[in-house]
């Protein structure tokens, strides 16, 4: 499949089309962000996240009025086609208020009964970088205007792999969180932290990242970017044979995909 295929195909035309709107209205960003928060004081939601998801929605329903929609700030239609269009307006809202650059704009179809996705587009403006990808298609990333395609990264030894992770906004899970970096730190070669799963996701599928784990991303957060990585070559999983969830997302190198997964399951990492 080449890349003007894989961009012909009405879903992830499509997908490319509203996230690059999405991040152009992103990128020009009011002084007031009406900063709020939700499930905790560091989870925050800003008038910029809900305008991009308005945005987006409105488009997804204007050509695709059938499908369903699950957004991060509040949609949720379950639609009649069987296939649901799952976003993250700015997946990384706190880089965003601070003006680092790693926030996307996260766009994945899936088929609902088959519980896949079958498109996958992440938009990274601040990067610009433009991550795609299709079932079955492979993934691509048009990046600073240039395509190449994506294929991860040939590390085969876990101690001297750059992992990427991520922490939840309750003090309960971070403390968990914070037990399982203490046994995975030592054995891998570094762990980056930067604050948005569906570009950490696409990180692993272009080579950067050697691998990713994080507990409790929701489907918004890896719905397009977990494609991506797939369609790259990245193993992706959960825990103990499950597909990746809240519980955990898993998503490395081949080689070093049952190092990983031995370690985060001796450490009981889902139960906390």
């Amino acid at each position: 499949m080449t890349f003007e295929q894989i961009t012909a195909v009405p879903s992830i035309s499509f997908a490319m089309r509203v996230a690059q709107e999405a991040g152009d209205l992103l990128l020009d960003r009011p002084l007031d962000l009406e900063v709020e928060t939700k499930s905790s004081d560091t989870d925050v939601v800003t008038l910029m996240d809900m305008r991009a998801e308005s945005l987006i929605v409105a488009e997804i329903r204007a050509q695709f009025p059938l499908d369903g929609i699950l957004g991060e700030e509040g949609t949720d239609t379950l639609g009649t086609s069987g296939l649901q269009w799952v976003i993250d307006p700015i997946d990384g809202t706190v880089n965003y208020m601070y003006q680092l650059p790693h926030w996307c704009v996260s766009i994945g179809l899936v088929d609902v009964a088959k519980g896949h996705a079958l498109a996958g587009v992440v938009y990274a403006p601040k990067l610009q970088k433009m991550y795609i990808s299709g079932r079955g298609l492979g993934a691509w990333v048009v990046d600073h205007g240039s395509a190449r395609k994506l294929s991860v990264s040939g590390q085969t030894v876990l101690g001297q792999s750059l992992m990427g992770t991520g922490f939840g906004y309750a003090i309960s899970r971070r403390t968990s969180q914070a037990r399982i970096l203490n046994e995975i730190l030592p054995k891998v070669r570094d762990i980056r932290r930067l604050g948005s799963c569906a570009v950490d996701l696409c990180l692993v599928a272009e080579g950067l990242l050697d691998g990713y784990y994080e507990r409790g991303v929701n489907p918004w957060d890896h719905a397009a970017g977990g494609l991506i990585a797939r369609e790259a070559g990245a193993t992706v999983s959960g825990l103990r044979g499950n597909p990746e969830s809240s519980e955990m997302i898993i998503a490395t190198a081949p080689g070093i995909y049952s190092d990983l997964v031995a370690i985060l399951e001796a450490t009981n990492a889902d139960q906390g």
